[in-house]
């Protein structure tokens, strides 16, 4: 394929691509420009208006066809491109590395062997949580640790469902992980690497009530973030039980405190708090 490359104000390029979809030609590309900013609860973005960007045209049919296919989108944009390159792209599977969580568990994929160690069987499928951002590694850690015997968990915001799974493999007897995505297949996929068939898998708005799950838990996970806490703290009263334990992580350190007291507010005290540079996770107690 031939990549052409247009240098053009941010504000043009979506009347730009609408000129090129009106002729057919639908492969185009650009970079947001985003700013990474910080905000009460993390991080956040802004999109950058006043820049200049580039956009890259895709062509991928016959060679022959080339310079006919340039100047019908210079015709278009009104201007020449930077530059043309050609790629070609050996597409391969991508396998992620096997993750050491401590000095006795790893994550890593059914194919590895760690003879040293105990193995959770872990195949990302590109939902959220591979195990490889360092609040992931804190809790699996900390769930790890740990023993669940006969204790029932809700995991919200569940993902790929890691945690759920490092609950299970520490003998929880039941598990309850709910996304606003369907995660189901990968949480299955997963569970089934590792013989394990307690994990029920919810989707969608548990806020909006789109499903209803019985009973309380004697732990509840969400790992999404302070905001989200917030939003699910009366839930989460509503389905915890009576000296439950509560963890709570995604939280960056400037937001800690903030969230801790919409936290105790709700009926909790603060039993330990882990952290890894900016990242924070929190474990409570309901009173």
């Amino acid at each position: 394929m031939f990549i052409f490359t247009y240098k053009m104000p941010f504000q043009n390029i979506d009347n730009t691509i609408e000129k090129l979809q009106f002729n057919d030609i639908f492969n185009v590309f650009y970079e947001s420009p985003l700013e990474i900013t910080t905000n009460e609860f993390g991080y956040g973005y802004i999109e950058k208006e006043d820049v200049i960007i580039d956009l890259k045209v895709v062509f991928d049919g016959e060679k022959y066809e080339l310079s006919s296919f340039e100047s019908l989108i210079n015709s278009i944009i009104g201007f020449d491109p930077i530059n043309m390159v050609e790629e070609n792209y050996d597409y391969e599977e991508t396998n992620f590395p096997a993750i050491h969580i401590d000095d006795t568990w790893v994550l890593a994929s059914p194919e590895e062997d760690f003879p040293n160690k105990q193995k959770i069987n872990f195949i990302s499928q590109g939902a959220f949580g591979t195990g490889i951002h360092e609040t992931t590694q804190d809790i699996l850690r900390y769930i790890l640790s740990k023993d669940f015997t006969d204790l029932d968990v809700l995991d919200i915001g569940t993902g790929s469902g890691i945690l759920s799974l490092a609950t299970s493999i520490k003998y929880a007897k039941r598990v309850c992980a709910l996304d606003i995505r369907d995660v189901r297949d990968e949480i299955t996929f997963n569970s089934s690497l590792n013989n394990i068939n307690n994990i029920e898998v919810f989707v969608g708005d548990a806020l909006n009530n789109d499903f209803t799950i019985d009973g309380k838990f004697d732990w509840i996970y969400i790992n999404i973030g302070g905001e989200e806490t917030e939003m699910f703290m009366d839930y989460i009263n509503d389905h915890i039980k009576s000296n439950g334990k509560l963890l709570v992580s995604g939280l960056v350190e400037w937001s800690f405190n903030s969230v801790k007291e919409i936290v105790e507010s709700k009926g909790y005290t603060l039993e330990e708090k882990i952290q890894t540079n900016e990242w924070c996770t929190a474990i409570f107690n309901k009173q």
